[in-house]
């Protein structure tokens, strides 16, 4: 030991092996939120490219069929979907048109119904005229959510489920339904670019009849 009052070797060396602990979880955390922050530019890219993309390519004159295509061949992966869908709405002739069903990684004919039965999630989008997010199966079954021929016999069944109303007025022309068996798969952010692709694809509908 040294004169009175200095510190033992033991005293320092725990001093440094604190000092170096502290500057090691600070430095973790830097590296955390550096972390976070590349994910989340990312993130911002691929939505950024997706709606540019979509911008390019959605366009007036094309059928609601090859617009529907277009969309999907767009969104699918990106976002990590399960089902696609556009439905058109005839008010008059009170029908409810799918012009395209993608589930089970392949489109499916979709049997079209009559609005004023209510049937599902999609007629009360429609008679809202308001998105609607379901973020369980347990919850969709609840709100009124149908199962197609696939799932019931698959089992295999989207747990989040997002319908938004396609137009403008309180008879939109049709919707659009994003779905993944993951649950709670689409925060606000993932849900305002869907809002955003779906304004686009409303416009050119508008803009074809």
């Amino acid at each position: 030991m040294g004169l009175f009052g200095t510190k033992s070797t033991d005293e320092v060396l725990r001093e440094q092996a604190e000092r170096l602990r502290l500057a090691e979880e600070e430095a973790a955390g830097l590296k955390a939120r550096l972390e976070d922050a590349r994910e989340l530019a990312h993130h911002l890219d691929g939505e950024r490219d997706l709606l540019l993309a979509a911008a390019e390519r959605l366009q007036p004159g094309m059928s609601p069929l090859a617009l529907a295509e277009t969309l999907l061949e767009l969104c699918f992966k990106p976002l990590g979907l399960a089902c696609f869908f556009l439905a058109l709405a005839d008010w008059e002739a009170d029908s409810l048109t799918f012009v395209l069903y993608h589930e089970g990684g392949r489109a499916r004919v979709h049997p079209s119904r009559r609005l004023s039965e209510r049937a599902g999630l999609s007629e009360r989008v429609l008679e809202s005229a308001r998105p609607i997010y379901i973020r369980t199966l347990e919850e969709g079954l609840a709100a009124g959510s149908l199962l197609t021929a696939a799932e019931q016999a698959t089992g295999l069944i989207p747990h989040s489920w997002y319908g938004l109303p396609l137009g403008w007025g309180d008879r939109p022309m049709g919707l659009l339904s994003f779905q993944s068996f993951q649950r709670d798969a689409f925060d606000a952010d993932r849900r305002r670019l869907m809002d955003a692709l779906g304004r686009m694809l409303a416009l050119c509908l508008a803009q074809s009849r």
